[in-house]
């Protein structure tokens, strides 16, 4: 048997030392880090309500006149909640309304993924301007809260069994689209607005049925679109439509992350 002698013991015993101070403090150390990193970034989506196998919590349904809504689901992958849409000739998304600070939190992250793009699409096109997948900005005064009290008129709706769904605020606004017809980077007006542009930050079926992961400068792009300093972002909005050219897609959204850079 090999024997140890007293400099090594105390060299050992040193060590061990060392090493139990380095784990205690990077235990000590992780809330902290974790407590910046909240600071750094503000998640928006998506959390599910036990009630609700629908429709995300802090979001609410937004339809459009004389538009067929989608179908929409929410599911679990791991810890992450995903939103699934399927359109059918039908045009509905879901709104977030906030009011956030672009200094503090300039850069929009989000992933998606999508089935097929809509083949017929022409985005520059207002009888044509469907996509898979789009995730809305907008920009403006405090956005207006739903109406969730008891007014008369609510009330005689819902006897009527017609749910009232809620409105887009109003303001600038940047779409940024899953394309089909346009190339990935080009930039347009939206069809019949002049402070509305769409980005086309994917296009065509390459990456289509696999996860997408995507980031903008919100501050950089408003300004290069509008020529302007943007006001305060107080709402997003994820839709998918294919209202336009009656065709049939499925898209999912994910991880929706405003961040400091």
């Amino acid at each position: 048997m090999i024997g140890y002698g007293r400099e090594t013991i105390e060299v050992k015993i040193r060590t061990t030392n060392l090493l139990i101070s380095i784990i205690a403090s990077g235990f000590l150390l992780a809330p902290l880090s974790q407590s910046q990193g909240k600071d750094k970034s503000k998640f928006l989506g998506f959390r599910k309500e036990k009630k609700s196998l629908e429709v995300p919590k802090g979001w609410e349904v937004i339809s459009y006149f004389r538009r067929a809504q989608n179908k929409l689901s929410l599911s679990k992958e791991g810890k992450r909640t995903v939103l699934r849409v399927k359109s059918i000739g039908s045009a509905s998304g879901v709104l977030k309304r906030f009011e956030i600070d672009l200094k503090k939190f300039p850069v929009l992250v989000w992933r998606w993924k999508i089935n097929r793009v809509v083949g017929m699409a022409i985005e520059s096109r207002k009888d044509r301007n469907d996509s898979a997948a789009r995730v809305r900005v907008i920009f403006g005064k405090a956005a207006p809260k739903p109406l969730k009290g008891p007014p008369e008129i609510l009330k005689l709706f819902k006897s009527f069994g017609i749910q009232m769904k809620g409105k887009e605020p109003r303001g600038f606004k940047i779409d940024y689209i899953w394309g089909n017809n346009i190339p990935k980077g080009e930039i347009i007006d939206y069809p019949g607005s002049k402070n509305h542009k769409m980005v086309v930050v994917e296009s065509g079926n390459k990456r289509a049925n696999r996860w997408v992961w995507e980031k903008r400068n919100l501050i950089e792009d408003f300004q290069g679109f509008f020529r302007r300093s943007p006001p305060a972002l107080i709402g997003i909005v994820v839709l998918t439509d294919t209202d336009q050219t009656n065709e049939g897609v499925i898209a999912h959204y994910g991880s929706i992350i405003m961040m400091d850079k």
